[in-house]
């Protein structure tokens, strides 16, 4: 039986990760910004926490109930992550939409107030916003959580998973980050999930001596909150091949899964 601890496990394919190594036999801590929004364990190997990847305390505190609990972390998947829309009553969202918007519709001020919110939280003014015209505001937003919260999370934890026998971790990136097809498009989420894929390099070049395998995976575009509603895969099928990577026996380290095939970067 391992320890694994999933970030980001509320919704979607955190917590679809979740329920399968539960079911599996395996112990499952569940770190959760806010646990009132968290479902109620279904099954008794899950553990919910409180644990904000954007915040270090909350990391150090989270490590130390852990560290209560179990002698050792056997694997840290790093499911966290936002798209970067942020809500429609956000001072910097807003003001970057309007900005997009006027460009749009020169001139035209009630139509922008009718549109800015409805292009905002549909998320079409980040499918429109190139690198060209990207906040960056807005990626630096989304770097935090995505790209940062990995990489705090990977340095809180690690005294922890050298203690396993058998200690991996699992960086949960996104096609939109394969350097060979990036484009302007959500300029800030791929470039996230660009970085978040070096850094997995990195680590599985660092850690090598230490046993503990490197490795990110894609889960495809999944029908969640995120992917929305006309995603072609289902959430079980995201979560897949994170499961796979975090029981298989025998995997490499610093490489790049989909559907438990390696990818380019």
């Amino acid at each position: 039986m391992k320890t694994i601890l999933v970030t980001g496990a509320n919704r979607g394919i955190g917590l679809e990760i979740c329920r399968q190594l539960a079911d599996a036999g395996h112990d499952i801590i569940r770190g959760c910004r806010d646990l009132r929004k968290i479902p109620s364990a279904e099954n008794a190997n899950m553990h919910n926490l409180q644990l904000d990847v954007t915040r270090e305390e909350s990391m150090k505190q989270a490590l130390y109930e852990i560290s209560k609990r179990y002698d050792r972390l056997d694997t840290l998947i790093n499911n966290a992550g936002i798209n970067g829309f942020r809500p429609t009553d956000s001072p910097v969202g807003l003001q970057h939409a309007r900005t997009i918007v006027e460009r749009l519709l020169p001139g035209s001020r009630k139509l922008i107030r009718v549109m800015v919110p409805v292009l905002k939280k549909t998320g079409l003014i980040s499918s429109i916003d190139g690198a060209a015209f990207a906040s960056l505001d807005e990626v630096r937003y989304i770097m935090e959580t995505n790209f940062y919260g990995a990489w705090r999370m990977i340095q809180v934890f690690l005294p922890l998973l050298k203690k396993s026998s058998d200690g991996r971790i699992i960086n949960i990136s996104s096609g939109m980050g394969e350097l060979k097809s990036l484009k302007g498009l959500y300029p800030g989420y791929s470039l996230s999930k660009a970085a978040l894929n070096a850094l997995t390099i990195m680590f599985s070049n660092e850690l090598k001596e230490t046993g503990i395998k490197v490795n990110a995976m894609c889960p495809g575009w999944v029908r969640t909150d995120m992917g929305g509603h006309n995603a072609p895969r289902e959430v079980r099928q995201g979560a897949d091949t994170a499961v796979w990577l975090a029981t298989e026996s025998e995997i490499p380290t610093g490489k790049f899964f989909r559907d438990r095939k390696e990818i380019e970067w």
